[in-house]
């Protein structure tokens, strides 16, 4: 049994939390208005059960698209709900070494009060073991797929890398066999220099199976760290990686996953894998750095005493400059760059909470008097040049035939379906036509954007690689293609969509070279 990586012993079976007759009537209230401001949520739409069963246990035949599989959706039978803020938020385990090993492995692992859940895990610990590496040096990290045969073959993608194509983490080539390895290499270089700092992620990447393999686990955080950010930023113990994922647990702790195409939710949040954890922390400020690891759901951020986040970063590095905002969406895969200030909260405790359920996620004791050495330039990093678009392609995230799909065409993995040449920069526009928001993500390279809705980009937002397209939404970004060439994919980080068939690939190529013409033979002299 994983006992949280031995820094917490059995939790002790708490009572259920009783129910509160208000707050369920502020919630429909909140609902009601949010719904008459055309807000939507992942899960709006329904088109049936899905194709996929795994009932969360090793040796269980899997089934994938296109098999014969059961067709209703989990029945949840609630597990019993710890009491709030009684267990202290944890960190997995960081690896900073320039080649890393990590085990992908079965693990019981002890979330909520009672028995542990069995999950699939990179080292263990859920969520994976944290890489931290400095930008511009080489990478290795070696996975060994040590989870039973019904498992299948395994890929892992570094979420916002801009790796070489065959270290991207194909969905259908280049997999990890039950029993093997695969080492991706990464060498923290783009455009011709180092990488920026940012916060990353790594999960399973496997055709047909992507949401059922991160919802067993198969997530961990990957933080490049860059000289040529700020200095007086957070840093140290006061910058703390945050990963919120949901779960729907059953009596006996464990997390079946049923497929459903419109996204798989569950109704207990977890921060680093803790519901409702505490943190102790100083009257200072601190740096989040927030990844929604969830398969579907999104959340809106806020803080309970209607303090500001002072945003800082996306998932594409750090802002040119710093953004103050009350709340936050996140989508899917989305990650937000953040500085909290505690300052003047002594003996108070302020909780990090998702306006959309009403649920509190993070409980923080302010607890320490602290010296805050840290501040906040007003500048913080240009964006860069990456020249104009020569090329537009128009992409559609749509439903077909009872399917989600791009530009009316589910995934295919011998089909491409753009070509753009590298040292090139492109348009790419997105539409949304459904009635479900998609968060769409492009491997390769970050995108900058261009507008939203045919007007000016939000200013978090200028460059990114996850995006939130809502209903009716139509997005222009531009990105230049750099340093790779090969096959690279686009899909709907909602990962239920995208094992239904929301993703397309495309291939970076090298310019092609027109043929030169013959040199003309002189015309020969005629006899006479």
């Amino acid at each position: 049994m994983i006992n949280r990586n031995g820094r917490e012993a059995f939790r002790t079976l708490m009572n259920t939390r009783p129910v509160n007759f208000r707050r369920i009537l502020a919630l429909f209230i909140l609902a009601t208005v949010l719904c008459g401001l055309g807000l939507s949520f992942a899960g709006s739409e329904s088109n049936g059960g899905g194709d996929h069963f795994f009932a969360g246990k090793t040796g269980e035949r899997h089934l994938r698209r296109g098999d014969l599989a059961p067709t209703g959706t989990l029945t949840p039978i609630a597990a019993p709900t710890p009491t709030p803020f009684s267990h202290p938020l944890l960190f997995s385990p960081v690896a900073a070494e320039a080649n890393v090993s990590i085990g992908i492995d079965e693990a019981c692992v002890q979330i909520l009060d009672g028995p542990c859940t069995n999950m699939w895990t990179y080292g263990g610990t859920y969520p994976g073991i944290t890489i931290r590496r400095p930008t511009g040096q080489t990478t290795n990290v070696t996975f060994t797929n040590n989870l039973d045969p019904a498992a299948g073959e395994l890929t892992v993608h570094n979420h916002g890398n801009h790796s070489s194509a065959a270290n991207d983490g194909q969905p259908d080539d280049l997999l990890i066999p039950t029993g093997g390895s695969r080492t991706y290499i990464y060498d923290g270089l783009e455009r011709g220099g180092n990488q920026q700092g940012k916060m990353q992620f790594y999960h399973d990447h496997r055709m047909d199976v992507t949401g059922r393999n991160v919802w067993m686990g198969l997530t961990g955080m990957y933080i490049v760290d860059d000289p040529a950010d700020p200095p007086t930023l957070p840093s140290g113990t006061f910058d703390l990686p945050l990963a919120v994922a949901d779960r729907q647990f059953d009596a006996n702790n464990q997390i079946p996953y049923v497929f459903d195409p419109n996204g798989v939710t569950g109704d207990k949040i977890l921060v680093n894998g803790v519901y409702e954890p505490y943190l102790e922390v100083g009257d200072r400020k601190y740096r989040l750095r927030i990844l929604d690891a969830s398969n579907a759901r999104t959340y809106f951020l806020t803080l309970s005493t209607g303090d500001s986040f002072i945003q800082i970063g996306t998932e594409s590095g750090l802002l040119p400059a710093p953004v103050v905002r009350t709340g936050m969406r996140m989508g899917p895969a989305e990650r937000l760059d953040v500085v909290v200030d505690f300052a003047g909260k002594l003996g108070q405790n302020v909780y990090l909470t998702d306006l959309l359920t009403g649920m509190p996620l993070l409980e923080f004791r302010v607890t320490q008097h602290l010296v805050d050495d840290s501040s906040i330039p007003p500048t913080l990093r240009p964006l860069p040049d990456i020249g104009e678009p020569t090329v537009t392609r128009n992409w559609s995230f749509d439903k077909t035939a009872g399917h989600w799909t791009i530009n009316g065409l589910r995934f295919d993995p011998n089909r491409v379906d753009a070509r753009p040449v590298i040292g090139t920069t492109e348009k790419w526009v997105f539409t949304n036509p459904t009635g479900q928001a998609h968060t769409v993500h492009i491997h390769d390279v970050s995108q900058q954007c261009i507008s939203r809705n045919g007007g000016a980009c939000y200013p978090y937002e200028t460059m990114k690689e996850t995006w939130y397209l809502d209903p009716g939404e139509t997005l222009e970004l531009k990105l230049k293609f750099t340093d790779h060439t090969g096959m690279y994919m686009l899909h709907c980080h909602i990962v239920e969509h995208e094992d239904d068939g929301m993703m397309t690939q495309f291939e970076v190529v090298r310019p092609t070279s027109p043929r030169p013409r013959p040199t003309p033979l002189p015309r020969p002299t005629p006899r006479p």
